[in-house]
């Protein structure tokens, strides 16, 4: 095992053994807003074509013990970057803070997506179920860091940039308590998957239909370049 694996390890381990006792308990956060208007401005990639057919190959495996999970449709597959504008802002507010401050902050996002040294490669191996979602977590330590840390530190932003370190993509939310919480953690702890992608463009987009099931592209951001 490389060190960048057993960091991996680690860091999925515990986010694991954080929510083991709810999801076994079946105590889990529902998603009742699933397919409601939700409007907030974020900052994000989309699988590319290899990852996003990767990724739905796993989801039939974890859909075979668990049928009744919400599946995050392929053209909704995606992992956050950051909140600019998070979906809890009134819809009327939104819009009028993204007039306000977008044109400052996509600058802020270029600048720092321009300093990478090249496209972001991620790996993904590992899937938690926390108690709002099962995601796909990628190995830590990973480029997305060093992008947050420059995105923090460039933009004045009026919320947490995010709510956390990790970098995942969630595949399911939970529309009722599981079948068999217990066989579900094994069947993730058991699950053998590498899937490696690399990262050549960030998407802000404007989000309308949670869990981003409709939303508009406001800016293509390059990373590793200059926008031209």
């Amino acid at each position: 095992m490389t060190d960048t694996q057993a960091d991996d390890h680690v860091q999925a381990a515990a986010v694991q053994a954080e929510h083991a006792p709810a999801v076994l308990s079946n105590r889990l956060q529902y998603s009742p807003a699933w397919g409601e208007p939700y409007l907030g401005y974020l900052l994000l990639y989309r699988p590319a074509p290899a990852l996003a057919a990767a990724l739905a190959i796993v989801q039939e495996r974890v859909l075979a013990g668990e049928p009744d999970l919400r599946r995050q449709p392929g053209s909704a597959l995606h992992s956050t970057v950051g909140f600019l504008i998070p979906p809890f802002a009134r819809a009327e507010d939104a819009d009028d803070l993204w007039r306000r401050h977008g044109p400052g902050w996509l600058a802020g996002i270029e600048a720092a997506a321009a300093a990478a040294p090249g496209p972001l490669r991620l790996s993904f191996r590992r899937l938690v179920a926390t108690d709002a979602a099962i995601i796909a977590v990628a190995d830590a330590p990973n480029p997305i860091a060093g992008l947050r840390d420059r995105l923090t530190a460039g933009l004045d932003l009026l919320w947490p940039l995010t709510k956390g370190p990790l970098v995942h993509v969630s595949l399911f939310r939970y529309r009722q308590p599981l079948r068999d919480p217990a066989a579900l953690l094994e069947t993730l702890g058991a699950m053998d998957f590498a899937i490696e992608t690399e990262i050549d463009e960030l998407l802000v987009v404007r989000e309308t239909t949670f869990p981003l099931l409709d939303y508009e592209v406001v800016h293509r951001v390059p990373i590793g370049r200059p926008v031209r």
